[in-house]
């Protein structure tokens, strides 16, 4: 991989780069749910995969059950702050506008953040089930105590718009879950792109985050709304196999192809670049063409939640770095593939030296 050989000597371009990153924040209880609990002769035994969790409280129907849980962590959560400590921690110069705290005020918990911070609302409370084969989500709706930009525009003294407008790199998360994230988005896009000179030298990029619960109207008004962020910014929407294959079924063709939904996206609404990532390989589909690298599973995760973002993190970083759309996933890959292994975000030097001696057949 030579787009990595050259980095340590481009530290202060990487410190150049702005990202801006918006707009959710959770605090996780991170557990795994007990099959087996321990006893004297025998540590606790846990669900290994969703399916096999699944199959019991499917084999409980009509009788409850109760589930104990091993809580192995409460830290940040919510794929802005992680997304952002990830590519904070690549070096880049990251503002976050997010739900970080009461009253303006930082929780303590995301305070480990190299990033600029800023709070329009309390963080939301999350609990996530880790299995070997991926994580469940359990989170509660979240309202807030005023209209959604007023509430931003009073968290930055009023320099939202001007700190989205002056980004390299704009990051929209987590839309599913966010109840006010398309009027959010709608703000965001009237308040700082609308009517400036179009400069596809920088990015606005999309996570959905899993849409299984929108509605086809809904889907398809973000779908626009990011063709419509394409005029201003080269768009990219990145989207895992489950949530490709609900908007494939919900807007387009009911494929179940990457390959094939990604062409789809980029032709009827216009986004510039549509990367999916499954367990197995990523697909970036650009104006060059298709590119394909396999996912490095990791058998034995430490952690699976935040995998998803530290991709993009990565993927990110490697955008506004100029890598190409080959290197991008790849690097995006090793990433995750640390974070997964090791359990933390690591640093440019860390992701850097463990992909050199780890060789992964690069050198």
């Amino acid at each position: 991989m030579n787009a990595l050989k050259g980095l340590p000597v481009r530290q202060a371009e990487i410190a150049s780069k702005k990202f801006v990153v918006g707009f959710d924040g959770f605090i996780d209880t991170i557990a795994r749910p007990v099959r087996q609990a321990a006893s004297q002769d025998a540590p606790a035994e846990f669900f290994e995969t969703i399916r096999e969790f699944g199959e019991y409280l499917v084999s409980c129907a009509e009788k409850s059950c109760s589930i104990e849980l091993k809580v192995e962590a409460k830290q940040l959560g919510g794929n802005l702050p992680l997304f952002s400590r990830g590519a904070g921690k690549l070096g880049l110069d990251v503002t976050c506008i997010g739900m970080l705290g009461e009253d303006g005020a930082i929780d303590r918990t995301f305070q480990e953040m190299p990033c600029r911070l800023y709070s329009f609302a309390p963080a939301g409370q999350s609990t996530n089930l880790e299995f070997r084969d991926g994580k469940v989500f359990l989170a509660p709706d979240i309202a807030l105590p005023g209209f959604p930009w007023e509430l931003v525009l009073g968290a930055t003294g009023g320099k939202a718009a001007e700190v989205f407008r002056n980004a390299d790199l704009t990051a929209l998360l987590n839309w599913s879950e966010l109840a006010f994230a398309q009027e959010l988005w709608e703000a965001a896009y009237e308040e700082a792109f609308a009517g400036e000179p179009c400069d596809k030298s920088r990015f606005a990029f999309f996570d959905l985050c899993d849409c299984s619960r929108k509605t086809q109207d809904e889907i398809e008004a973000v779908l626009r709304l990011i063709g419509r962020f394409a005029k201003q910014r080269t768009a990219i929407l990145s989207v895992n196999e489950n949530e490709a294959h609900v908007i494939s079924s919900r807007v387009l063709d009911g494929s179940r192809e990457p390959a094939s939904i990604a062409k789809l996206l980029r032709a009827r609404y216009g986004i510039d670049e549509v990367l999916i990532h499954t367990i197995r390989e990523s697909f970036l589909a650009t104006c060059r063409g298709t590119t394909l690298h396999p996912t490095l599973f990791v058998e034995q995760p430490k952690l699976s939640t935040g995998a998803g973002d530290h991709f993009n993190a990565a993927f990110c970083f490697g955008t506004v770095m100029g890598f190409s759309d080959g290197d991008r996933i790849l690097f995006a890959n090793r990433y995750a593939n640390f974070y997964i292994s090791q359990g933390y975000s690591p640093s440019l030097q860390e992701v850097v030296h463990h992909t050199v001696s780890k060789s992964y057949g690069l050198e």
